[in-house]
């Protein structure tokens, strides 16, 4: 009798890690318009007055991060959910959370985005900087794919995290590259995300990826979601694997660390405008990229594929 119930109990445990019949039907009735509307227009309202440390907008911002975490079963990575660090003269702190138990001897997937903005300028007119494109839409995607994520059980540890002071010079995303190369966290990769708004130009439900040609993440990634992620020239252009916070973590690991955008400089005219604003964004095909990022991330880490780098940095 006792060893039928451990084999009863043994099945159960099983059942419930068993994860490869997801499918992108489930993932889309699970990341709901609803949801990305309200994340979105929350993390963009006037009352997170652009959502800077120096204001206090930034901080009511991680609040409602924490907040959802804690709704939504993530656990915190640190005590309280929080990677303190001081910017000019002011402190101010990462939100990182962890899917299910942290286990040090496992290999780590980072999911990102900066949650931080440009605060209130002194003009005339609408003086509050609210980033919706830049980057409520790609907080927005980190919390929604966390909590997708967050309803399964995974072979490699997930840990998401909203940075603080990007606008500041990426300085919440190399202090926390710092602190875990410090604590021997085993990074396989990190997905990064920036400006989700406005379809882009080449067609709806699709990114481009920075440092496109660095690893084979594109490649890996379109092998379950075709034509997903594109290449875009301007990004070498412009230096865009350097301007957001993936590249910390580069810099730190030597790991593929890439970041997904709409942004293609051709789509939209308000990026670090005052005019950046929720009711702006095309949130149909924002929540359509949501959905089918987080599906792919959910079958890279069912299918525990290796991402692997192809050339370094010129």
């Amino acid at each position: 009798m006792k060893k039928i119930s451990v084999i009863v109990l043994l099945a159960s445990l099983l059942i419930g890690c068993k994860t490869e019949n997801i499918g992108l039907d489930e993932v889309r009735e699970a990341i709901s318009l609803e949801e990305t509307k309200t994340i979105l227009f929350t993390l963009a309202s006037d009352d997170m007055k652009g959502r800077d440390s120096k204001n206090g907008g930034y901080a009511k911002a991680a609040g409602f991060v924490e907040d959802y975490f804690q709704k939504h079963n993530i656990q915190p990575f640190y005590p309280a959910y929080r990677d303190s660090l001081m910017t000019d003269s002011l402190w101010s702190y990462n939100v990182v959370g962890s899917i299910g138990k942290y286990d040090p001897n496992k290999k780590t997937v980072l999911i990102g985005a900066h949650l931080d903005h440009i605060g209130i300028k002194e003009q005339e007119g609408d003086s509050i900087y609210n980033g919706a494109n830049d980057n409520a839409t790609g907080s927005t995607a980190v919390l929604q794919i966390a909590r997708f994520l967050s309803q399964k059980k995974w072979k490699q540890n997930v840990v998401v995290a909203l940075f603080a002071d990007e606008e500041k010079g990426l300085k919440g995303a190399y202090h926390l590259a710092e602190r875990m190369k410090k604590e021997q966290v085993d990074l396989a990769y990190m997905v990064n995300f920036e400006m989700l708004g406005i379809t882009l130009t080449t067609g709806a439900n699709q990114v481009y990826m920075t440092g496109y040609n660095l690893s084979d993440m594109a490649d890996k990634m379109n092998a379950f979601s075709p034509n997903f992620v594109q290449f875009l020239p301007q990004a070498k252009e412009y230096n865009l694997f350097r301007r957001s916070d993936n590249y910390a973590f580069y810099e730190a690991f030597g790991v593929p660390a890439q970041t997904l955008s709409t942004f293609d400089f051709k789509n939209y005219g308000h990026y670090h405008k005052a005019g950046d604003e929720a009711e702006k964004m095309e949130v149909d095909n924002m929540n359509t990229v949501i959905g089918t990022a987080a599906y792919t991330i959910a079958k890279l880490l069912d299918k525990e594929v290796n991402i692997e780098m192809k050339e370094k940095e010129e």
